[in-house]
């Protein structure tokens, strides 16, 4: 068993050759696996009265989009946020250059659907549960 690890980190190394080396550092493992975690981005901060319509027409300028995800509450209304599947690479680093920017008047926050956010809750809250 120990003979196969070293040989498993050799061949992911070559596969990282192909792909920018940034991208594969942001992208954990288990996501790398799928493809369609890599052609997805989470999308957040939208404005609540942005349509799916628009959505589409403004990232769809990055490429084709396979599929778009824009979850509501229970009221019917957007919960700001939105899963974009897009058909190539190409478009999802395109999208991924809308981070940050302001869109109807709040900041966008978009990054690769499998990858946590950089900052956030951390581990606070953890661990102090039932009792």
């Amino acid at each position: 068993a120990k003979a196969k690890a070293p040989a498993t980190k050799v061949a992911e190394s070559d596969d990282d050759d192909d792909d920018d080396d940034s991208e594969a550092k942001l992208v954990p493992e288990k996501v790398a696996a799928k493809d369609s975690d890599e052609t997805t981005v989470f999308v957040g901060g939208l404005p609540f009265s942005c349509t799916e319509d628009v959505l589409r027409k403004d990232f769809g300028e990055c490429g084709e989009i396979e599929k778009l995800n824009y979850p509501l509450n229970d009221e019917g209304k957007p919960r700001g946020i939105a899963f974009i599947t897009f058909k190539t690479k190409e478009a999802v680093v395109a999208a991924l250059k809308y981070d940050g920017e302001d869109y109807g008047g709040r900041m966008l926050k978009v990054n690769l659907a499998g990858q946590k956010p950089e900052k956030g809750k951390g581990d606070k809250g953890k661990g102090k549960g039932k009792g």
